[in-house]
C-alpha cells in the first residue's frame, strides 16, 4: 500500500474496511529469488524446463516448441498451497516466440492453447537430468536478443501466502463498490459511478496501484488497458490462475513497454485440475 502523508476520512476509511471485508482472499505471492541457483525442477520464472520425458513436449501453432515461461513446484517443502491449487506436482506455463513479439497471445481467440500451453504433471520424476531434457530438443531461454521475451532473465521464485483484496482493474470492482457505498454510506448512485461520490484526494486511497500488481496465483488481476474478462463470452474465466508483472528496474521481467501478463481459469476446473481451459493475456502501456 502507498503511504500517505494524512489519514483516510473516517468516510473513506469505512469503504476500504467493508471492500477487504467482501474481497479479501487467500492468495500466494510469487517473489523473485535471484540468489537462489536454479534447476530444472525448481519454481522459476524462465529457463529449462522440466518435461515428463514419456510424454510429447508442447509445441506452437507452426510446429516450433514453445518456452518456458514459468513452473511452479508443488513439492517444494516451503510451499503450503491450500486448495483449489494443487498440493503436488508441477505447474508449467509456456509460450510461443514468434515475429510478431506476440508471446503466444491470441487477442481474438485468447482461451484457444495454440501458442500458449498450460501443463501440469501430477508427479516429478526427479532423476530427470537437465541433459536428458536438452537432448529431447528442448529450448532453454531464447538466444535472440531481439526478441523481447518477457522473461529478461531465468529466475527462481518463492512462493508466499498473503491476502489479496480487489483492485480497480477487476470488471467487477465498480459494481461492489456502488453497493459498499449504498450499504455503508447510504447513497444510491443511481446510474452515477463511484468515484462521482468522492474526492480526488480521497480516490486515491481506493485507486492504490499497489492492491493488485505483482506476480500472483490466485487473488485479483491487474491491467494496463482492461479486463478482458469483461467480454460475455470470458465471464466463466473467474479466477487468477497466475500474473507476472513488470519490474521497474528491468532486471528478469518486462512484458513490451512495461505491461503484465495474466491466465485466468473457471474455478471448477482448477479444482479438478483440470488446465485444458484457460485464458492468456498480456497487455502494457
Amino acid at each position: 500500500m502507498v503511504e500517505r502523508a494524512t489519514p483516510p476520512t473516517e468516510r473513506i476509511q469505512a469503504i476500504l474496511d467493508e471492500l477487504k471485508r467482501r474481497t479479501a482472499r487467500d492468495a500466494y505471492y510469487l517473489e523473485l529469488q535471484p540468489e537462489q541457483e536454479t534447476t530444472p525442477i525448481c519454481s522459476k520464472f524462465g529457463g529449462l524446463p522440466y518435461w515428463d520425458l514419456t510424454k510429447p513436449y508442447p509445441v506452437d501453432s507452426k510446429g516450433e516448441k514453445l518456452f518456458l515461461l514459468a513452473q511452479i513446484n508443488f513439492d517444494e517443502a516451503e510451499i503450503d498451497a491450500d486448495s483449489p491449487l494443487p498440493q503436488t506436482g508441477m505447474l508449467q506455463f509456456f509460450i510461443a516466440v514468434d515475429e510478431d513479439m506476440m508471446w503466444g497471445a491470441n487477442f481474438d481467440e485468447p482461451d484457444v492453447q495454440k501458442d500458449f500451453r498450460v501443463v501440469y504433471h501430477p508427479h516429478i520424476d526427479k532423476t530427470v537430468t537437465a541433459q536428458q531434457i536438452k537432448e529431447q530438443g528442448i529450448p532453454d531461454m531464447p538466444v535472440d536478443d531481439d526478441c523481447f521475451f518477457p522473461i529478461l532473465k531465468e529466475v527462481a521464485v518463492k512462493i508466499q501466502k498473503k491476502q489479496a483484496v480487489m483492485g480497480t482493474e477487476d470488471y467487477r470492482f465498480d459494481a461492489i463498490m456502488a453497493d459498499i457505498i449504498k450499504d455503508v454510506c447510504k447513497e444510491d448512485l443511481g446510474e452515477r459511478e463511484w468515484y462521482s461520490y468522492i474526492t480526488d484526494e480521497e480516490e486515491d486511497y481506493i485507486c492504490d496501484p499497489n492492491l493488485a500488481c505483482g506476480n500472483w496465483m490466485l487473488g485479483y488481476p491487474f491491467f494496463t488497458q482492461g479486463d478482458i474478462r469483461e467480454d460475455a463470452g470470458y465471464l466463466q474465466y473467474d479466477t487468477l490462475l497466475l500474473q507476472i508483472d513488470s519490474e521497474d528496474d528491468m532486471d528478469y521481467i518486462m512484458w513490451g513497454d512495461c505491461g503484465v501478463g495474466n491466465f485466468f481459469i473457471p474455478l471448477e476446473h482448477l479444482k479438478k485440475k483440470d488446465f485444458s481451459k484457460v485464458l492468456y493475456n498480456w497487455d502494457c502501456y
